[in-house]
């Protein structure tokens, strides 16, 4: 059997991705994502997160000229006294609910509201990184904080609600379902591997050296993982353990940043558009659990395509296993980013 047929083991989520490289040649009729080139203003007056700009609940945005955060006027976690909101809570097997505590922060990288992370200077790309770490510092120092979730959603097809660029932070009461999964991996590994970390692990494998490889740093890799659940998925992971961003110095957060940067850029020029994109930040929980002393902050980054105009949709087979179907191998996605040039002017 071919590697372009394989079920792959992901080992952070314990979990079969199969790999079916034939399946993206099928005839395909469904919708198509292609987009139209539109003229995007560097001010917009009817964006909530542009500066200046009065918020649908009455909060006015400062005339930011540097990466800002402020909490989200929409929260889905409630920022209450522990005390307040016990009748929230049942034990019932059945119907079992909690407080969903926490805070909910959105993120705005860049006042221009035209201006990617792609598309920012070396030294604004560095300013946002910097963002990332106060604002790791600050949610995980709550001891009601269990876990920091940042991410972005870029792009209309990830269904994001607003086309500034920004990211999101859920800080939350509870770790998540993948932040257990992820926990248990890395602890499970490292417990029967002498205290190894799994991601280091990897890194040092030769396909990660070589076949899936995009980028080689000083303190970091993009890789393709070799189970990848999206078509064009890939890695950030530093090359030492660390369990999150606010524990970079100064030299490894410019590195990280313009590493990122890169790898977005990446994403644009193989689609031939601003590509649509999920990042993942991957920080440690900051609860009590020993197990989180095994964590390896990395970031996920997760393209929906599959091919400039075609997503990748989750459909029955996948919603009823769980088990994700990659159409296209991982080695060949390598290849095709590689092949990319991050340096070269953008024209979209």
């Amino acid at each position: 059997m071919s590697a372009e047929h394989q079920w792959r083991w992901q080992p952070l989520l314990e979990q079969w991705v199969l790999i079916a490289a034939t399946s993206g040649s099928r005839p395909w009729s469904g919708a198509s994502t292609t987009q139209v080139s539109e003229a995007v203003p560097e001010h917009d007056p009817n964006c909530y997160l542009c500066p200046g700009v009065t918020r649908a609940r009455g909060g006015i945005n400062p005339n930011y000229v540097a990466p800002w955060a402020f909490d989200n006027d929409f929260a889905s976690l409630v920022p209450v006294a522990p005390t307040a909101d016990e009748t929230n809570r049942s034990d019932d097997p059945l119907n079992r609910t909690a407080p969903p505590r926490g805070r909910c922060r959105v993120l705005c990288w860049h006042p221009s509201h035209n201006k990617t992370l792609a598309a920012c200077s070396e030294q604004e790309i560095v300013d946002v990184a910097k963002l990332w770490q106060s604002e790791y510092a600050s949610l995980s120092s709550d001891d009601s904080i269990a876990q920091v979730m940042m991410f972005e959603n870029k792009g209309k097809e990830v269904g994001v609600s607003n086309l500034h660029p920004h990211g999101q932070i859920y800080a939350a009461n509870a770790v998540s379902d993948y932040g257990q999964r992820i926990r248990q991996s890395q602890h499970q590994y490292a417990q029967a591997n002498n205290g190894q970390p799994l991601l280091q692990a990897l890194l040092a494998r030769d396909e990660y050296k070589d076949a899936l490889l995009v980028e080689q740093g000083s303190y970091f890799k993009t890789i393709v993982p070799f189970a990848a659940r999206l078509p064009f998925e890939t890695w950030i992971v530093p090359l030492r353990h660390v369990q999150s961003v606010n524990h970079f110095d100064s030299a490894e957060l410019l590195e990280l940043s313009l590493m990122y940067q890169r790898q977005v850029r990446r994403y644009d020029q193989l689609f031939q558009r601003s590509s649509p994109l999920l990042t993942l930040f991957q920080n440690a929980p900051c609860d009590t659990n020993q197990a989180n002393a095994d964590w390896c902050f990395h970031i996920a980054l997760q393209p929906p395509l599959r091919d400039s105009d075609t997503l990748k949709y989750f459909a029955g087979y996948e919603a009823s296993s769980n088990n994700v179907v990659n159409p296209v191998q991982p080695e060949k996605a390598a290849a095709a980013l590689r092949g990319c040039d991050p340096d070269k002017a953008q024209t979209w």
